[in-house]
């Protein structure tokens, strides 16, 4: 099992930092220009967001098609994650206090979606 866990884990370790790095300047718009025109990303921002969003390298003198098997890859990945997120709780289960890790998961809930349900509010 953790031989599974961390073979999976470091074979998509490259995409998941870069999905979650790039994912992470998209929530925060970085990879957009302002409405006012008083930021403009830089090229680079621009490109891998587009890998991230669309699964293509789009440039100022090119926009391909979206990789498909670069798509499948990603789906690969997203299944790979869940199996090893599966296999990482059901280790701490077996090797930590069961209460402990309840009350971290259950927080791990919790915790985003009571934000999510502020900003709704608001």
């Amino acid at each position: 099992m953790r031989n599974i866990h961390l073979y999976l884990g470091v074979f998509f370790a490259p995409l998941l930092l870069f999905f979650t790095i790039s994912g992470a300047w998209q929530t925060f718009g970085f990879h957009e220009s302002s409405p006012d025109g008083s930021y403009k990303p830089p090229a680079i921002i621009k490109s891998l967001s587009a890998v991230h969003k669309d699964q293509r390298w789009v440039d100022s003198k090119k926009r391909p098609a979206p990789s498909a098997p670069f798509s499948y890859l990603v789906l690969l990945m997203a299944i790979g994650i869940v199996a090893t997120t599966i296999l990482g709780v059901v280790m701490a289960f077996k090797y930590t206090k069961p209460w402990l890790v309840w009350f971290w998961f259950v927080g791990g809930f919790i915790i985003p979606v009571f934000l999510i349900y502020i900003a709704y509010r608001s």
